[in-house]
C-alpha cells in the first residue's frame, strides 16, 4: 500500500514537470483557454488526470471555453467555437486575428516557460494539430495582394 501510494506521488510529480502542467499554470486568460483546448486535443485521456493534479478540485472548465479544436476561415484569423458565460454558442468566433498571432502568443508562452527544444517543439505541433481546418482559397494567400479583396469577397 505504502508503495502504491509513493508510485503516485512519483507520477504526480512528474505530470507537474511537464510542458503540459506548467503551461497550464502559467497561462492565463485567452491563452488559458485555447491551451486547454489545444493539450484536449491532443492529450484527451491524459487531460482527464492532468487537470485534478494541477488543479486540485478541478471539475469542468471555466467559462467562457472553447468547445471545438481551432480553424483557419477565408479570411486568416483563427476561430473556434466558443461557450459564452451565459452558456450560450458561439460558432465560429475570431479567437486570433491570424496564424501569426497565434504563434506568437504561444512563442511569448513557451519563452515565460523557458522551454527546451524538445518541449517548444512538441507544443508547437500539438497547437498545429489544434487547427484542424483551412477555408482559405489557397493557405499561402497574401491578403495584401491587390487580388485579395477581390477573392475575399
Amino acid at each position: 500500500m505504502l508503495a502504491s501510494k509513493q508510485f503516485e506521488n512519483s507520477i504526480a510529480f512528474d505530470l507537474r514537470a511537464s510542458w503540459q502542467a506548467r503551461a497550464l499554470v502559467e497561462a492565463r486568460g485567452h491563452t488559458a483557454m485555447v491551451l486547454l483546448s489545444v493539450i484536449s486535443h491532443s492529450y484527451h485521456e491524459a487531460l482527464i488526470v492532468l487537470l485534478p493534479i494541477v488543479f486540485p478540485g478541478y471539475i469542468e472548465p471555466s467559462l467562457p471555453c472553447l468547445a471545438s479544436a481551432g480553424k483557419v476561415d477565408k479570411r486568416g484569423a483563427i476561430v473556434a467555437d466558443v461557450i459564452r458565460k451565459d452558456h450560450v454558442v458561439v460558432k465560429d468566433a475570431v479567437i486570433y486575428a491570424s496564424d501569426v498571432a497565434l504563434q506568437n502568443d504561444f512563442r511569448r508562452l513557451a519563452d515565460r516557460l523557458d522551454l527546451g527544444d524538445a518541449d517548444r517543439t512538441e507544443m508547437f505541433k500539438c497547437v498545429q494539430r489544434w487547427v484542424v481546418a483551412d477555408r482559405r482559397l489557397d493557405p499561402n494567400f497574401n491578403p495584401k495582394d491587390p487580388d485579395a479583396k477581390r477573392l475575399l469577397q
